[in-house]
């Protein structure tokens, strides 16, 4: 088999071969056709030729490059079979120009070899199957066999004035030739055509992409062939009118499909297509809608009247048509950044009405965009951010908040993701502002901690300080006083005078140890689960307490102990209670203590509960108090990390 690049200069050969060809028909003494003629054709068909040298080149094995020479030798080959057939109706004519002439009358349908070839291996080879070997081996038949029924017409050697014709057919029996002979032309084209309708069902997403490409080229041709059909009506010569139809042909097509290959996410060609594609069926429709207006109208009130009123009627069914058509051809074709958005779309809408999490756009751009290794990276105010190669900076106002790294780069994931970044505006940045609270709550619970763990162990100092300086002084003080009144006799004043003393001082070393218990209960030292049942244990009102042994830290320990001491107190002094359950326990890194009573209910903050309340909050927990009228009173605390 040839490989691309030959093939590529064996068009090239034979294309420069039917230009010089023609060169000389039209510039030579022959003066075939008008001179302008040959620079414009040539010039038409040349870029299909250089796009063929770009794909063999940049893709070797791929076969669109041959593919795209044979566009433009193909009708190089025919418009040069035809200058040097017309050489027949001059003076001086060529070899064989009779014969040329008559093969030339139907040449044309050769002029569709290079596109259906196109079609057929576009964009990675001929499909698999003897089905698909049959329909590119019955293409240059079914263009012989229209050549053939064309050329041995009667009318053609009638009307070119050819002489007889080498033989003549009954005519019912040539009219039924030329009816099938076109009719399997026409047939060919159609399944060769069809390939791409197969190709895009079996596709993957980059051979559907390509397509599209195809697609987008395509779709122009009939707009603007019906464009030159329009030009011609009102009266424009039919070489300009056909201008943009034959570029269309011969430079958008071959365009199309060598970005197609060689650089098939240049474009949002989904974007493009589906725009296109809306534009066309939007203007359709709305011909339409002006068209029947008049008529329904015209037929009761004056033209004008008819007219205006379908400029109205059009222009109010104008937009919402617009909307519903645009999203209608995008989920045709372009579902993937259709469905992509509304992902997107519908997430905003719940994070808005408070049923999502903001926090979730990672996951959520991930599926829109099916990229499992997008990360979302955000950035607190006051950050200096750092954006890494190839992410898409994430912006609110100027500000840089953030960044958005895709797992797998490419210019049209590029696109989509900016595009779902746009839409995704709303949780970013609740996201962002979210994680900056959290810190700050963090930081604030962190600092909180800290000092309570600073104030306890202000509280051991202070509370052995106590013991161990002012209230042993005191001690040894009545020591000694006890000591010199014993040496006294009991019925003398000094004896009773330092018996008041002494008690004096027992009363102060009292007094201390009471206030050092209430900076710090000493029943802690021996754990929660001991202070807890030794408190109870001076309750006149039966507890039922549930407690295991526990290792929690200090100032969780201490909130809770004061806790449960409050709501003993309270239960006693207000509740009127006949028994009161608590229930301490440790899960999840989280020491959770409850405590409830039977009494009347009614509880309302005052200075007790509020400091309790504050105690907790110090270290990070939560106090809550359910206390219905009748019904009792429960007092829970949960403090987290306590461990």
């Amino acid at each position: 088999m040839l490989q691309p690049r030959r093939l590529v200069a064996a068009a090239t050969t034979v294309f420069a071969a039917a230009a010089a060809l023609r060169a000389v028909l039209a510039y030579g003494p022959a003066s075939i056709g008008s001179p302008a003629d040959w620079p414009v054709t040539t010039g038409l068909l040349l870029p299909s030729l250089v796009l063929g040298w770009l794909v063999v080149a940049r893709a070797p094995s791929s076969p669109i490059g041959p593919a795209l020479a044979l566009t433009a030798t193909a009708p190089a080959v025919v418009f040069s079979i035809e200058d040097w057939g017309a050489t027949y109706r001059i003076s001086t004519p060529w070899p064989a120009a009779r014969v040329v002439e008559i093969v030339a009358a139907g040449a044309w349908p050769w002029l569709f070899l290079g596109f259906v070839t196109l079609v057929l291996l576009f964009p990675d080879g001929l499909l698999p199957g003897r089905r698909w070997r049959a329909i590119w081996a019955m293409v240059p038949v079914a263009a012989a066999l229209v050549n053939f029924v064309i050329s041995t017409d009667p009318a053609t050697f009638a009307d070119g004035g050819l002489g007889e014709p080498p033989f003549v057919t009954p005519e019912p029996f040539h009219s039924i030739v030329i009816v099938v002979v076109f009719a399997f032309f026409v047939a060919v084209l159609l399944a060769a055509a069809s390939s791409l309708v197969v190709r895009y069902r079996r596709g993957d997403k980059l051979i559907r992409l390509r397509l599209r490409w195809l697609t987008a080229a395509a779709l122009a041709v009939p707009i603007l062939l019906a464009a030159s059909w329009l030009g011609i009506a009102l009266g424009a010569p039919a070489d300009v009118a056909y201008g943009g139809f034959l570029i269309a042909m011969l430079v958008l097509v071959p365009a199309a499909i060598a970005v197609s290959i060689l650089r098939h996410d240049l474009f949002d060609i989904d974007r493009l297509l589906g725009s296109t594609l809306s534009w066309v069926v939007t203007t359709l429709i709305s011909a339409a809608i002006f068209a029947a207006v008049v008529l329904a109208v015209g037929n009761f009130f004056p033209d004008r009247v008819g007219v205006t009123t379908a400029a109205f009627v059009t222009a109010l069914a104008l937009l919402p048509l617009q909307h519903w058509i645009h999203s209608s051809v995008g989920r045709f074709v372009d579902p993937d950044r259709t469905v992509a958005l509304a992902r997107i779309r519908a997430f905003v809408r719940r994070v808005r009405d408070g049923e999502a999490e903001p926090e979730q756009i990672e996951t959520v751009l991930r599926d829109a965009l099916d990229d499992p290794s997008l990360r979302v990276l955000l950035h607190r105010p006051g950050d200096q951010p750092e954006i890494p190669d190839g992410a898409i900076p994430l912006q609110t106002g100027d500000a840089v908040v953030g960044a958005l790294v895709l797992g797998t780069t490419s210019a049209r994931r590029i696109r989509r993701a900016r595009e779902a970044v746009v839409e995704a505006r709303l949780p970013i940045e609740v996201s962002r502002l979210r994680l900056e609270l959290r810190e700050a709550l963090a930081e604030v619970r962190a600092s909180r901690a800290r000092l309570m763990d600073e104030v306890n162990a202000e509280r051991h100092r202070l509370e052995r300080d106590l013991h161990d300086g002012a209230q042993q002084q005191l001690i040894a003080i009545g020591m000694r006083l006890r000591s010199l009144q014993y040496q006294l006799e009991p019925s003398i004043a000094a004896y009773q005078e330092i018996d008041e003393v002494v008690e004096t001082v027992e009363a102060i070393v009292a007094e201390l140890r009471r206030i050092a218990h209430g900076v710090r209960p000493s029943r802690l030292d021996d754990g929660l689960a001991v202070a807890l049942r030794r408190l109870v244990a001076d309750s006149t009102l039966p507890v039922d307490l549930v407690v295991p042994d526990l290792e929690v830290g200090e100032s969780a320990a201490t909130a809770v102990y004061f806790t449960v001491g409050e709501a003993i107190a309270n239960a006693l002094k207000h509740a009127g209670a006949t028994r009161i359950s608590i229930e301490v326990g440790l899960s999840d890194q989280v020491l959770r203590a409850v405590v409830r009573d039977d009494g009347v209910g009614g509880a309302k903050d005052g200075f007790g509960l509020t400091s309790l309340r504050d105690r907790v909050a110090s270290v990070g927990g939560e106090f809550t108090v359910e206390s219905p009228p009748g019904a009792g009173t429960a007092i829970r605390v949960e403090i987290p990390c306590a461990s």
